[in-house]
């Protein structure tokens, strides 16, 4: 454990040395957090943004709670859950990209073969960038949600809608969802990253695990998905599924061979 706990500390000297993965890790999860507190704070009127409903899609109201909510509390409470989904960008977003630096760095810098001389194994190795890059994911969103749900303490007047954007499902993603994303999108940028000499390229094509999200916020303004407990259980399950298959797969995939051979 110690050797691991060594490699994670290089690993994050050497990718918060760029710029940009630095960038991302502190401002992705202030980004998702004002812009929702922001836009509730001012009553969450669809004007405010852009493609965003003009009002509740009646399957919406017709269910408990927000079949006791006036209008503006229902609108408030529906724009907000979709702010919700948006914390599920950062667990994807930042070990994604920490992942595909942390790659190409040590391809680029020729460090693999030294660091391969040390007494680890690929297992701890991968263990170590694993942990790298989905750790500052994890702690992110944690951090954005406390903060968010504090904030709502006081630019939400009414309890019932408090109680909605607070209620089971937000908990299931924050606590539940966003670390199985991390696996998911650590796994999947160290794949591509370890084929590719490019990190912007790798981001890129790593980003298409941000689609099921995609597709769950905007299902959800649509009124064809309502994202309650059922439905984000039933993700984390699936989730969970992807990622022991990932997982398994990244276990056959990297070899120290393959290491030494591949990512060059």
């Amino acid at each position: 454990m110690n050797k691991i706990i060594t490699l994670v500390q290089k690993e994050w000297a050497d990718v918060f040395r760029h710029r940009y993965v630095l960038f991302m890790v502190l401002f992705m999860p202030v980004l998702l957090t004002v812009i929702p507190v922001i836009v509730l704070g001012l009553g969450a009127s669809p004007d405010i943004i852009t493609g965003m409903p003009d009002q509740v899609p009646p399957a919406v109201l017709e269910r408990p709670p927000y079949n006791t909510l006036t209008t503006e509390e229902a609108m408030q409470a529906f724009i907000g859950q979709q702010f919700n989904l948006f914390f599920l960008i950062v667990p994807l977003a930042i070990p994604m990209t920490i992942a595909t630096y942390s790659i190409v760095g040590e391809k680029r810098e020729r460090s693999l073969e030294p660091l391969l001389a040390t007494p680890i194994s690929t297992a701890q190795l991968l263990a170590a960038k694993s942990i790298a890059a989905a750790a500052p994911g994890a702690i992110g969103v944690w951090l954005s949600a406390a903060i968010y749900a504090v904030a709502l303490q006081f630019i939400v007047p009414s309890a019932t809608v408090r109680e909605i954007l607070l209620s089971a499902p937000f908990l299931v993603s924050v606590l539940i969802i966003a670390p199985l994303l991390t696996v998911l999108a650590t796994t999947v940028g160290l794949s591509i990253s370890s084929r590719v000499n490019d990190p912007r390229v790798a981001e890129q094509l790593g980003m298409v695990v941000i689609v099921p999200v995609l597709a769950l916020i905007f299902g959800q303004i649509a009124g064809v998905v309502i994202f309650d407990v059922t439905v984000s259980l039933i993700f984390a399950a699936i989730l969970a599924v992807v990622d022991v298959g990932l997982l398994a797969l990244a276990v056959r995939l990297f070899s120290r061979e393959t290491i030494l051979t591949r990512w060059k």
